[in-house]
C-alpha cells in the first residue's frame, strides 16, 4: 500500500509553515471531533496514549479532556506544528516524531495509538501501522484517519478532462484498507469554496500543497480551463475519510 508522496523533509516544512492552519483546516477539525468520539467510546481508565500527526493539536482538545486520567503524548515530525499544539493542550507531552518509523525510546506501551489526518503522509501505510501497532500493550488499540480514493473527486475530474493529472496524492481504495484485517468504517466531509484558487490557498494554508512525487507544472492555460471546470461544479472539495481500528493482534502486511 505504497504512494508516491513528498519526501519527509518536504511535508515537514510545509506544514511548519503552515502559520495559518487553524483558520483554514475546517474539515480537519471536523473529522477530528469525529475520530474523537470514538476514542472516548473505547478508552480504558488511565490510558497511556500516543498521537501521531498532532497538528496544532484538534484532536488532543476534543478527546484527552474527556478521558479519565490519561497519559497522553503528542508528537508530530514538524516541529512548530507541534509546539502549536502543546500551547494548547499544555497538560500533555509532546515529541518530535516520524510516525512512519516512530523511535519510541523510553516510553512503555500504549493503550491507544490514535492520528487523525497524518497517517495518508505515509510512504506504505500498512507497514507504517504495523510499526506503530508494535508499541500497542496487551489488548491496545490503534485508531486513525485516513484520506481515501475519492477524496477531491471535483478536482481531479476536471485534470483529467485536460489529460492531466492532480498533484494531490492517489489515496488507497476503501475495499483494499478492508483487505488488510483492520476494521474500517468511512464518511464523507465537505467544504465549499468560492473559487479554485481559493481551494488550493487553503490547502497550501494546512501545508497540504506540496505536489506528490514526481508531478509536474500544469501550462497555465490548462490550469485555467481546470479551474473553470471545478468551479462550475461548485468549487467543492470532497473529503472520503476512512477510520481504520487495529488491534494489538494484528501481524500486517507490508503491501496490499
Amino acid at each position: 500500500m505504497a504512494a508516491q508522496i513528498p519526501s519527509r523533509a518536504r511535508i515537514a516544512q510545509a506544514f511548519d509553515a503552515a502559520a495559518t492552519y487553524d483558520a483554514h483546516a475546517v474539515v480537519q477539525r471536523q473529522v477530528a471531533a469525529w475520530l474523537a468520539e470514538r476514542i472516548v467510546a473505547v478508552a480504558p481508565t488511565a490510558p497511556r496514549v500516543l498521537e501521531v500527526g498532532c497538528g496544532t493539536g484538534f484532536l488532543t482538545q476534543a478527546a484527552w479532556p474527556r478521558l479519565d486520567r490519561p497519559d497522553w503524548l503528542m508528537t508530530d515530525i514538524a516541529p512548530e506544528m507541534l509546539a502549536r499544539g502543546q500551547a494548547r493542550m499544555p497538560g500533555a507531552r509532546g515529541r518530535v516524531l516520524d510516525g512512519e518509523h516512530p523511535d519510541l525510546a523510553g516510553e512503555a506501551a500504549f493503550d491507544l495509538i490514535v492520528s487523525s489526518l497524518a497517517v495518508q503522509w505515509f510512504g506504505d501505510l500498512a507497514a507504517g501501522l504495523r510499526r506503530l501497532a508494535a508499541h500497542l500493550a496487551p489488548g491496545g488499540r490503534m485508531l486513525v484517519t485516513t484520506l481515501v480514493e475519492g477524496t477531491f473527486a471535483d478536482w481531479h475530474d476536471a485534470h483529467r478532462a485536460e489529460g492531466f493529472a492532480a498533484g494531490s496524492p492517489s489515496y488507497p481504495a476503501v475495499a483494499a484498507l478492508a483487505e488488510t484485517g483492520w476494521h474500517v468504517t468511512t464518511q464523507t466531509f465537505e467544504q465549499r469554496h468560492g473559487s479554485a484558487a481559493d481551494f488550493v490557498r487553503a490547502l497550501r494554508a494546512i501545508g497540504a500543497g506540496t505536489p506528490r512525487a514526481g508531478h509536474r507544472p500544469i501550462p497555465p492555460g490548462a490550469m485555467r480551463r481546470i479551474a473553470r471546470a471545478f468551479e462550475a461544479g461548485g468549487a467543492v472539495a470532497t473529503y472520503e475519510v476512512a477510520l481504520i481500528e487495529v488491534t494489538a493482534s494484528w501481524s500486517g502486511i507490508t503491501s496490499v
